[in-house]
């Protein structure tokens, strides 16, 4: 019994090393693709949605998009699977409750670095995100933290989309990649992974690296590599017979899209309370997680930590079920059209994308 738990366990372990390695694979997909899309893309409002239009027309550079935008979605979804695994295994003790602080970290992040890359497609769909942006931080938040006014504003007009990619294409990698190094210098068992050649062992999740025969007869090693080659193939099929989404160009004063799967479930508050719910909704989420690691306890059996994340994410998955078939619900049409002076918002076309 005692040892086919230690090789259940030393396989979790493994599990979480392949998930970390993973992210840093597609991650390292984005970079690439992001670099080549970013010699085509033009940040300029008025001709933003031409250029996006000419890269998915274009047969090579479309399929780039593509790669780009599916790697992206499956990061985040590895992310997520790499989260629940160190959930149930208990993110306890100093090393891994810092080790899932920093992760936690990631995913915001992460969701920062994709919202804004739905900002930059220049359609329908990134005017009213960029809508809600706006309205939510100037009439809602910029109430309680008024300097926050200063900061949307600096991100309006004619600029916003070039100060937008700036963020999207150097900033954001940049803190992404020092919080994967921040979390590796936390977590054993991505410490095991940069030593990969190293077997896990309860020693290893304690820090002690014993060796191995040698670098490719790692389990984790090869579970990687076959990982990789899987999900290389999957973003491939993918984005040669799934185009990434653009819609019409943009027309102010309509609300008919939906927010991609990852944000869906902040549109079921939205539909019932309003436009308050998506400033402190994403807030509350990473708060619960922020939360967990002091409800986790390094004994056998699920604790409050394992309960409160699990009844997370089973609420925010039926939230964004519901939302995903429930009717669209418009709350920023009025103040696209009929913005007051006050309130910064991003340039919009004035011909609806019929005429076009």
């Amino acid at each position: 019994m005692a040892l086919s738990i230690q090789k259940i366990r030393s396989e979790l372990q493994q599990t979480g090393l392949v998930l970390g390695g993973m992210i840093i694979v597609l991650f390292t997909f984005l970079i690439a693709s992001g670099i080549v899309l970013s010699l085509f893309y033009n940040p300029n409002p008025e001709d933003t949605y031409q250029s996006m239009v000419w890269i998915t027309e274009n047969p090579f550079i479309g399929f780039v998009r593509n790669f780009h935008y599916w790697s992206s979605d499956i990061l985040l979804f590895i992310l997520f699977l790499h989260m629940t695994r160190v959930a149930l295994t208990k993110p306890s003790g100093r090393a891994r409750r810092y080790a899932w602080w920093l992760g936690v970290g990631l995913l915001i992040f992460v969701s920062a670095e994709m919202l804004l890359g739905t900002f930059l497609r220049g359609d329908e769909e990134a005017l009213e995100a960029f809508s809600h942006f706006f309205i939510g931080n100037t009439l809602i938040v910029a109430n309680y933290l008024p300097g926050v006014y200063y900061i949307t504003a600096f991100f309006s007009g004619h600029e916003a989309l070039f100060r937008f990619f700036i963020l999207h294409a150097i900033f954001m990698p940049f803190w992404i990649t020092l919080l994967i190094v921040a979390h590796g210098l936390f977590a054993p068992t991505f410490r095991s992974m940069m030593a990969p050649w190293k077997k896990v062992t309860d020693a290893t999740i304690r820090g002690e690296l014993l060796p191995e025969k040698g670098f490719t007869s790692a389990g984790s090693v090869r579970k990687l590599f076959w990982a990789t080659v899987f999900i290389f193939t999957l973003v491939t099929l993918l984005s040669l017979f799934v185009p990434a989404p653009l819609m019409s160009q943009p027309f102010g004063g309509l609300e008919v899209t939906k927010p991609p799967w990852w944000l869906l479930w902040v549109v079921f508050s939205e539909n019932i309370w309003g436009l308050a719910p998506i400033v402190f909704m994403p807030p509350l989420l990473f708060l619960i997680f922020l939360l967990i690691p002091f409800f986790s306890k390094d004994k056998p059996g699920a604790d409050w930590g394992v309960y409160i994340y699990l009844i997370t994410i089973a609420l925010v998955t039926l939230m964004g079920f519901w939302a995903n078939f429930a009717s669209q619900v418009a709350h920023t049409e009025d103040f696209v059209t009929q913005s007051p002076t006050s309130v910064p918002m991003p340039p919009v076309h004035t011909t609806h994308p019929d005429a076009h």
